[in-house]
């Protein structure tokens, strides 16, 4: 078998492992596992830091989705609004943007959605009681708006970004909405789960449920989605927390992450997310390949 056969045949049987694993991270070791006041979660203070598994295991997900979520209301209230702006950057503004959405965003807040709905909330049912009446806002409510945003977005894309003056105005009122909305149900979540996990579970129990959800994902989402994970942490883990949780990823994994996937992420997704913020169209790039048939990067 060659060199990059076998690569590719490892990094299959690491997405079947998952991305990462937090069963085998000492919190003794690390301290708290983040740096309280660059959180972005309402939940967690100085006072009130992170402490353990049970606090982390959502953190890790929702840290990384509210920044996007922060980037994402930014560029929306950035986007031209004039009615009858048909300006060639108007268009590439609002065409990047949408790509983004549909492509990279939504697909992330639906595997969140699908993988709490499908797979952590029956684990958590199995043993515990889940207080799903007293959230503001219902999963179901969250996901029609985050797809009506996206079906908004994908007629803007239809049209190249041209004679969108109404789609644009229903993105500059949708968008704040799904945030707020959002934030709320984070925090909710936050606030609850991990005194629940804490009562009825362990953290190896916990850290099989989210390999489970991992594996699911596969590694089209941990291309997706990774790379804003590790950049969110990067922020708010403190140094032990991350160390551990970067040595805990399959050796393919954290190969994937580094030379292709967070450079494609900062040069590729984040320019196409921002696109609305900027004064020039952005250059858009990759990281180029070897240029072999079957290079395991570009397979995956």
């Amino acid at each position: 078998m060659s060199t990059s056969s076998k690569n590719l045949a490892t990094s299959n049987r690491s997405s079947r492992r998952g991305s990462y694993n937090l069963s085998g991270i000492d919190f003794k070791k690390s301290g708290s596992p983040a740096i309280a006041d660059k959180l972005t979660s309402d939940v967690f203070s100085d006072d009130f830091p992170p402490m353990d598994w049970a606090d982390v295991g959502l953190l890790i997900p929702h840290e990384a989705i509210r920044r996007q979520m922060t980037a994402m209301a930014e560029s929306v209230a950035a986007l031209p609004d004039a009615a009858t702006d048909d300006s060639d950057q108007t268009a590439w503004k609002a065409t990047l943007f949408a790509e983004w959405y549909c492509d990279y965003f939504f697909d992330t807040v639906e595997e969140h959605h699908d993988a709490e709905e499908k797979i952590y909330f029956p684990w958590i049912k199995e043993k515990a009681a889940y207080p799903e009446k007293e959230f503001s806002k219902s999963h179901e409510e969250l996901f029609a708006t985050l797809t009506t945003i996206k079906e908004v977005c994908e007629k803007i894309l239809n049209k190249k970004g041209k004679d969108c003056a109404e789609e644009i105005a229903s993105l500059k009122d949708k968008v704040p909405t799904f945030n707020t909305d959002m934030r709320q149900h984070l925090k909710e979540e936050e606030q609850t789960i991990p005194a629940i996990l804490r009562e009825n579970f362990t953290q190896e129990e916990e850290g099989v449920i989210i390999e489970k959800i991992l594996q699911a994902g596969g590694l089209s989402m941990t291309k997706v989605f990774l790379p804003a994970v590790v950049l969110a942490m990067q922020e708010w883990a403190s140094k032990g927390f991350y160390d551990q949780f970067l040595e805990s990823m399959p050796p393919p994994i954290k190969h994937l992450l580094f030379k292709y996937y967070l450079p494609d992420h900062m040069t590729f997704v984040i320019p196409m997310r921002d696109a609305p913020t900027l004064d020039e169209k952005p250059k858009l790039t990759k990281v180029g390949c070897c240029g072999i048939s079957f290079c395991f990067p570009c397979i995956l």
